[in-house]
């Protein structure tokens, strides 16, 4: 288990929003091992607790659809922000696709053939993965046709190129209002590599 999920586990049984010192010292007496690893590779117990609370605060910057940090007594509490199952499934989803040797983290984007058309937008799901090919796979088992994948664009950082992505098709008023989740866009494969050329330079 990763020490995000192992963190998401001490939140649900905690309950409540904590210091990160707290959370720290939670994970280390439930984790020894954890604990062991830190003091062995950071030789101090100050460097091991600033390097975790460096860890956790990106944790939460990068997953707030998980996370929530809140001010409480001049002090940052972290705790969950309501989470529904899919939010912590992509994160389980992630980390098992993290073992597949050789694919890289990608942005990808797909649509279905009873959606597709030759011009104009049309219905195209905008995701990210750490392999997106079994991304897709895993999101489409109940639908009653086969995904068409429109594209992938490898990058180290796909969460925040994602964010910028839909950030920008929301303010073109391209969002799919009427979509489960909020990765349907009515765009089209042409505009999203457009769209990663503006973003990237």
């Amino acid at each position: 288990m990763s020490l995000r999920l192992k963190a998401i586990a001490i939140l649900q049984q905690h309950g409540e929003p904590v210091t990160y010192r707290d959370l720290t010292d939670l994970l280390w007496a439930a984790h020894p091992e954890l604990k062991q690893h830190h003091f062995e590779l950071y030789k101090t117990e100050k460097k091991a607790r600033e390097e975790l609370r460096i860890r956790l605060g990106t944790f939460v910057k990068d997953f707030p659809s998980i996370f929530s940090a809140t001010m409480g007594d001049g002090r940052v509490l972290v705790g969950l922000a309501a989470p529904d199952e899919s939010s912590i499934e992509e994160i389980e989803s992630d980390e098992e696709e993290a073992g597949d040797s050789g694919i890289k983290p990608s942005v990808y984007w797909y649509t279905f053939p009873a959606y597709q058309l030759e011009a104009g937008p049309y219905p195209i799901k905008l995701g990210r993965g750490n392999n997106p090919l079994a991304r897709i796979r895993s999101q489409v088992t109940a639908m009653p046709e086969q995904p068409v994948v429109l594209g992938t664009h490898q990058h180290d950082d796909p969460a925040n190129l994602e964010r910028a992505l839909h950030s920008i098709l929301s303010l073109r008023g391209r969002r799919k209002e009427d979509a489960p989740g909020t990765e349907w866009f009515l765009t089209t494969p042409l505009e999203i590599e457009a769209l990663i050329k503006t973003v990237l330079g």
